[in-house]
């Protein structure tokens, strides 16, 4: 490992690795670095941003970060169990079997990452945030709050989303294809371009014009 960044002089939480300080000793900038397989449990960062960088199968329980980013990653496999995120930005990053159970993404920005085969239902989702185009195809994220989450052009073909929140949500462009929103709350969101045939709604709880707008694509004629 080489070092290129450093963390900010008042970096809270469990004392850093002496080998992750020395990657951190440069600046707040990391980049193309191997993290794969490493103890940073319990720790606490703080304004540090990450490139291109591997943290596959790492140990990230109980992690907790504000206002870091981290773009091009990958957390394939890695445990981040109880994790805690505030402002945080996740770009085009990807979580393959990465375990996510407790944590908490407040704020935080997912665009264009990749979730597969990594089980949402016990995330935490608050303040709204930026999930466009995130591929949760298959994803069990059902009686999740997504109220005020912009997620325009995610995909979640096939993924169960039964009693989740939208109040406020972005949901334009959304690939819905045989996704399951079985009473789900969707008064108060952005649902242009959904096709209520290619949808399980059996329960969905909707506003008039929605209604309405639904009626549409079933060649209903209202009055």
């Amino acid at each position: 490992m080489s070092a290129r960044a450093k963390s900010p002089e008042d970096q809270p939480g469990a004392e850093l690795p002496g080998w992750f300080a020395e990657v951190l000793a440069g600046g707040p900038e990391v980049a193309d670095e191997d993290f794969v397989g490493t103890d940073l449990r319990e720790l606490s960062l703080r304004r540090l941003h990450f490139s291109r960088c591997r943290f596959d199968e790492a140990s990230l329980d109980e992690l907790s970060t504000e206002a870091c980013s981290f773009t091009d990653c990958s957390f394939d496999r890695a445990e981040l169990t109880g994790s805690t995120h505030l402002r945080t930005a996740f770009v085009a990053c990807s979580f393959n079997r990465t375990r996510f159970t407790g944590a908490t993404l407040t704020e935080c920005k997912l665009t264009g990452s990749v979730f597969a085969d990594t089980p949402l239902r016990s995330v935490t989702v608050a303040g709204g945030g930026d999930w466009s185009a995130v591929s949760l195809g298959g994803a069990d994220l059902r009686e999740l709050d997504f109220s005020d989450v912009k997620l325009v052009g995610a995909n979640v073909t096939g993924a169960k989303l039964d009693r989740c929140l939208f109040a406020g949500a972005n949901l334009s462009g959304l690939r819905w294809g045989q996704a399951s929103l079985r009473d789900a709350d969707l008064r108060g969101a952005v649902i242009e371009g959904l096709d209520p045939r290619v949808v399980d709604l059996t329960g969905a709880r909707v506003e008039v014009e929605q209604a309405l707008a639904f009626a549409q694509y079933l060649g209903l004629r209202i009055g």
